[in-house]
């Protein structure tokens, strides 16, 4: 595929790919094992519905680089330890939360370049999990502490 075909440099899109895709198998990791600590009901509905978008979202990001003809990474981002260093699941995931913060971001740069129509229907869809997620993080967070 063509930087026309696209509306970027394939190598580049690839490594915005590949970062978002270890940054989201860090998130699937720690929300699992995060779910694994909690037996509050509203951390555990949240961290089902993280675990399922995470999941999803590597899906995603896999199915786009192999459209590339790219090599999915099989890294875990550092993201991962970053959470998991912390011992308080309330700021684990306030942690977390700033995680779908940046994909946000991430997304919606790569959004405003990318033109390939199946790219951007997967992207668009990490992109609505994780604004989901966000929002119902900031819905429930006052009842996490």
């Amino acid at each position: 595929m063509t930087a026309e075909s696209l509306g970027m440099q394939r190598e580049l899109l690839i490594e915005a790919l590949n970062e978002l895709l270890s940054a989201e198998r860090a998130g699937a990791q720690v929300a699992s094992i995060s779910l694994n600590e909690t037996e509050a009901e509203v951390a555990r509905e949240m961290l089902t519905q993280v675990h399922r978008g995470e999941a999803d979202s590597v899906r995603r990001l896999r199915e786009c680089l192999l459209l590339l003809d790219a090599e999915p990474t099989h890294e875990r981002g550092a993201f991962y330890e970053k959470c998991m260093a912390i011992s308080d699941l309330p700021e684990r995931l306030a942690l977390v939360d700033r995680g779908q913060k940046w994909v946000i971001r991430k997304l919606e740069g790569l959004l405003e370049q990318v033109t390939h129509p199946r790219i951007r229907q997967e992207l668009e869809a990490v992109l609505s999990t994780h604004e989901v997620n966000s929002a119902d993080y900031a819905a429930k967070a006052p009842e996490l502490k």
